[in-house]
C-alpha cells in the first residue's frame, strides 16, 4: 500500500512538474492575462478582492524568468490598456484623423505606463521578491513626476469602496496602501511555493494574516472613534451640458439661464455653498460683460456663496499673447469675486503638448486641444464658511497636490470636473473613486461637482454620503461634515513613498555590486 501511495504522488508530483513546463512556455501570454485580470479590481467592478492575489503569476515570473523587465511591460500593458480605453470611446467631437491619432494615443500611453510595472520587475529580480512591496511604491511615484505625469489607477485605489480597508491612507497615503496590497500578495506567493516547507509557508501564512488584520483592525478602530462635527449645508450643481452644445456660442444664453435656474430652485434647500462644475459659467467672470455680471448679481441676489469653475483668459508675456486658462474662483454673497486658482497639473495633450515649456517648437502641435495657461500658486480661500480649495479635473488623483492645499490651511476640497468626454461610466467611475482617497489621506470631505457626474458629498473618512447619477440633470443636496485635523499624512506621511524610492534605488545598487564581486570572484576561481 504504500509503495503504491509512493508511486502516486511521484506521478503526482511530475504532472505538477509538467504545468509547470508548459505554463513556462506561454509567460508572455501570463503576465498580459494577469494584468488584465488585475484591472478588474478597479472601477467600476466590484471584484475588488482581485488585487489582493493578482500578482501572483507576475511574482512567479519575476523570480523564474531571465527577460523580467520584457514581462513586467507586457503586464502593465495588460492591465493599462482596459483602465483607459475610455479615452477612445470618448464623447468629444473630433475630426477623423485626430480620432486615429488618439487611438494611437492611447497604445502609445498604455505602453509608456507598463514601462513602470517593467520596472518594478526588473528591480525587484535584482534584489529580491521581499522587496517588492518598497520597489512597487517606488515606481508608482514616479508616475507624479514630469509633464508626462499621470497617477491613473494606482494599486490603493482599489479599495475606495471598502472604507475600512482604506484607513490606514490617512497614515502614508495611497502609496503605503499600494504597499499593504502588494505585501498580501507577496505573502500569498510565498505560502504557495513554500507549500513543502511548513515552517517558512505559516510564517508568510501569519505575514498575510497580519497584514489584514491590521488593515481591517485599523479602520475599524478609526471608523468607530469618528468624532461627530458641526456640518455644512451644500448644494451641488450637476447642468449636464452635452459636450457639443458646452462650447456653442450660440445657445451659451441659454445655458447660462439654465444654470441660474438651477441655481435658484437649489437656494430653497438654504445651503452654505453652492458648487457649480468645471467650465460651468461659460464666461470669464473677471470680464466686464453683461454674462459674467448676471452671475454676481444671482449670489448678490440669492446671498448665496458660489463655488464654480470658470472659462478664464490670462495674457502669457512668454508667447506675447492671451491664453485660455482652466479655473475657478468664488462669488461671495455681496456680489464680490475673489481671487482666481488657475489649473496646475494639465492633461497631457489635452491641454498641454509634455515639455513645451522645455522646446518651444511643440506648442505649435495641433492635436485638437488647447495649449492652455499652466496654475503656479496653490490658493486656499479664507472668506467662505470653512477655508476650501479647488481640486479641477484630474488634479483629484495627485497625492502631493492635495496635501500640499490641505498643509496650507484648506479645510474643504472642492472638486469640480467635466467628465461628459469621458464616453461609457468606466473611465467617470473611475475618476471619481480616486478622488475619495484625498479625504482618508488628509482628514478632510471632499464636495465634488460634475457636469454629467458622478457629483458626491464625501465625509473625511472617504465615506460616500450622497452622489448623483451619471449622465443626468441633478442637484444634489446635503450636509457634509467638517474637517478632523490634520493626518499623519498630511504632516509627514508623505515621505513613505521618496524613501520607498530611495530604499528600493540604494539596494538595486547594493545588489548590483554584490554581483559584480560575484562575477570577478568567479572568474578568477576559473
Amino acid at each position: 500500500m504504500r509503495r503504491i501511495l509512493q508511486i502516486g504522488c511521484r506521478k503526482k508530483g511530475s504532472r505538477i512538474k509538467e504545468v509547470i513546463r508548459k505554463l513556462e512556455r506561454f509567460k508572455w501570454l501570463i503576465a498580459i492575462g494577469s494584468g488584465v485580470i488585475l484591472s478588474f479590481a478597479f472601477a467600476p467592478y466590484p471584484t475588488r478582492f482581485l488585487a489582493f492575489a493578482a500578482l501572483i503569476p507576475l511574482l512567479w515570473i519575476i523570480e523564474n524568468e531571465r527577460k523580467a523587465f520584457f514581462h513586467g511591460w507586457l503586464f502593465g500593458l495588460g492591465l493599462s490598456v482596459p483602465m483607459i480605453w475610455w479615452i477612445v470611446t470618448n464623447s468629444f467631437p473630433l475630426r477623423p484623423g485626430i480620432r486615429v491619432l488618439l487611438v494611437l494615443g492611447v497604445i502609445i500611453l498604455s505602453a509608456y505606463m507598463g514601462l513602470f510595472q517593467g520596472l518594478f520587475s526588473s528591480v525587484t529580480k535584482r534584489i529580491g521578491v521581499w522587496s517588492a512591496p518598497l520597489v512597487w511604491v517606488g515606481v508608482e511615484v514616479l508616475r507624479e513626476f514630469t509633464d508626462l505625469a499621470f497617477p491613473w489607477g494606482l494599486l490603493g485605489y482599489s479599495m475606495t469602496p471598502w472604507p475600512v480597508f482604506t484607513q490606514t491612507a490617512s497614515i502614508w497615503g495611497v502609496y503605503g496602501l499600494s504597499a499593504l496590497i502588494v505585501l498580501i500578495n507577496v505573502g500569498l506567493y510565498k505560502a504557495i511555493t513554500n507549500r513543502r516547507k511548513k515552517r517558512k509557508a505559516l510564517t508568510w501564512g501569519l505575514i498575510t494574516a497580519g497584514v489584514l488584520v491590521f488593515m481591517v483592525g485599523f479602520g475599524a478602530v478609526r471608523l468607530a472613534a469618528a468624532p461627530k462635527t458641526d456640518k455644512l449645508k451644500v448644494a451641488l450643481i450637476q447642468p449636464n451640458v452635452p459636450i457639443v452644445l458646452k462650447g456653442s456660442s450660440s445657445v451659451r444664453d441659454s445655458l447660462i439661464t439654465a444654470m441660474q435656474e438651477q441655481t435658484r430652485k437649489a437656494a430653497e434647500y438654504n445651503p452654505d455653498i453652492v458648487v457649480y462644475p468645471e467650465t460651468a459659467t461659460l464666461v470669464d467672470l473677471t470680464a466686464d460683460t453683461r454674462r459674467a455680471k448676471s452671475y454676481l448679481e444671482l449670489a448678490d441676489n440669492l446671498n448665496l456663496t458660489i463655488v464654480t469653475g470658470i472659462t478664464h483668459w490670462v495674457y502669457d508675456e512668454k508667447v506675447g499673447h492671451t491664453r485660455f486658462a482652466n479655473a475657478a474662483t468664488i462669488i461671495h454673497p455681496d456680489g464680490t469675486l475673489d481671487e482666481i486658482y488657475i489649473k496646475i497639473h494639465l492633461a497631457p495633450f489635452g491641454e498641454t503638448i509634455p515639455f513645451e515649456n522645455v522646446f518651444p517648437f511643440l506648442a505649435k502641435i495641433d492635436v485638437q486641444g488647447g495649449h492652455h495657461y499652466r496654475g503656479k500658486e496653490i490658493v486656499v480661500y479664507q472668506r467662505t464658511p470653512v477655508p476650501l480649495s479647488f481640486l479641477i479635473c484630474y488634479e483629484a488623483i495627485f497625492p502631493n497636490l492635495t496635501r500640499r492645499f490641505v498643509a496650507k490651511g484648506s479645510r474643504l476640497l472642492c472638486a469640480v470636473t467635466n467628465d461628459v468626454w469621458f464616453g461609457p461610466d468606466k473611465g467617470s467611475k473611475e475618476h471619481a473613486q480616486m478622488a475619495v482617497l484625498r479625504t482618508v489621506e488628509n482628514g478632510v470631505p471632499m464636495i465634488r461637482a460634475a457636469n454629467n457626474g458622478i457629483s458626491m458629498i464625501v465625509d473625511p473618512y472617504g465615506r460616500v454620503l450622497k452622489k448623483s447619477p451619471l449622465r443626468e440633470k441633478a442637484t444634489l443636496t446635503g450636509e457634509v461634515p467638517q474637517a478632523i485635523g490634520p493626518t499623519i499624512y498630511t504632516r509627514a506621511g508623505f515621505l513613505f513613498s521618496y524613501l520607498a524610492l530611495a530604499a528600493s534605488a540604494i539596494l538595486f545598487l547594493i545588489a548590483l555590486i554584490r554581483r559584480r564581486r560575484n562575477r570577478s570572484r568567479k572568474g578568477k576561481k576559473d
